[in-house]
């Protein structure tokens, strides 16, 4: 018995040394600081985890802890400034163009999606029941995830599968696709659908859906980090993206339909976000969180993943995930709270996502 419980001591110490070891700015100053360090810590044992950033906002109060490396062996520390793809946390932009477009009168929520494509589609309707906007934006339009035809061509990338996958191929897409029962009943994800939102969007205001996001969002909320291209930055500016070997991996680029993930963004710019949506900071902003599918108990704003919590907090939330990167973003408007996880690597985020959201509700309503 002895020998086996200094065994395992001597594995413990291993693991906590080697836990102690991962690059890090976690202060440990207060209760949260170690409350996210073991969090973290816990996460950063899945071998393939390179590098973490996290921002944290409890009563409008912010913190930021960032850990390992931007390239696996670089030594080099992330910061509250470095770059990472944030993936499908785009839609949740994409969500609050869509409530501007429609308090610009520019789209209706109830519209045929019809109205806005040009050419024939007599395939986008089961039983006379029409696809409408609103089933875009809250995955209930039973588009497909993924076309077919974006693997299916001989110039198919498997590291970078949508840098060449252009409108053209997406109205094709479209076209092929069959109905298989009525749109704004089921579920089912679909990044195609906010794809193809984002086209209508940028036909509606004859403007990049870059340019609509910088109008809308980054200008009023000081977000300048938040873009699509980073070609011209310096390469330690970036957390690169890693497969399941901790082998770096290219960026993904969707230059033709940008959002449904195009956008890459810094912790410092989304707890910003974090702060605007909290607060439905515009009009858009608020039109964003209105319930357009299920219950706010579990159900779907524009691009918004809502769900109330155990203790009956509201969340809104979005992640995303690209070939070496994933986010995560969860608001609770009532407690003025949130959190942001960036990282670059393909390591299993769920358990910190939940613990986060544990903590955060706590350290909430211990505050005024």
């Amino acid at each position: 018995m002895k020998i086996i419980l200094a065994v395992l001591s001597g594995v413990f110490l291993h693991n906590t040394l080697q836990a102690q070891s991962v690059l890090n700015d976690n202060p440990l100053r207060t209760r949260l600081d170690s409350l996210i360090d073991q969090s973290v810590q816990r996460y950063l044992q899945d071998k393939r985890a390179v590098g973490i950033s996290v921002g944290i906002v409890i009563k409008d109060k912010t913190c930021f802890y960032n850990y390992g490396e931007t390239k696996a062996g670089n030594n080099k520390l992330p910061g509250n400034s470095t770059f990472y793809e944030i993936g499908s946390t785009t839609k949740a932009f994409t969500g609050i163009l869509l409530g501007q477009a429609v308090l610009d009168k520019k789209i209706g929520l109830d519209d045929d999606i019809r109205k806005y494509l040009k050419g024939a589609y007599p395939n986008l309707e089961y039983k006379g029941v029409p696809i409408r906007v609103k089933d875009l934006a809250n995955h209930t339009s039973r588009i497909t995830r993924i076309f077919p035809n974006m693997w299916e061509r001989p110039e198919y990338d498997s590291l970078n599968p949508l840098h060449d996958y252009t409108r053209q191929l997406l109205y094709e897409g479209l076209h092929n696709m069959k109905m298989d029962t009525f749109p704004g009943k089921i579920s089912s994800y679909s990044n195609m659908a906010v794809a193809l939102l984002g086209t209508l969007l940028e036909d509606v205001y004859g403007q990049p859906y870059f340019s609509l996001v910088s109008k809308n969002i980054l200008e009023p909320f000081s977000m300048p980090d938040t873009r699509i291209d980073i070609a011209a930055l310096p390469a330690d500016a970036i957390a690169w993206p890693h497969n399941e070997n901790r082998q770096v991996v290219p960026l993904w680029d969707l230059p033709y339909l940008p959002a449904m993930g195009a956008l890459r963004s810094t912790t410092r710019d989304l707890i910003r976000f974090i702060k605007a949506n909290n607060t439905d900071a515009s009009p858009a902003i608020a039109l964003s969180h209105q319930l357009t599918y299920g219950t706010n108990q579990e159900g779907m704003g524009m691009n918004w993943f809502k769900h109330t919590t155990p203790e009956g907090y509201q969340v809104l939330e979005h992640g995303g995930g690209t070939g070496g990167s994933r986010s995560s973003l969860e608001c609770f408007p009532v407690l003025h709270s949130g959190f942001v996880i960036l990282t670059n690597s393909l390591a299993n985020r769920n358990k910190l996502e939940k613990e986060l959201a544990a903590i955060v509700i706590a350290e909430a309503q211990t505050l005024p």
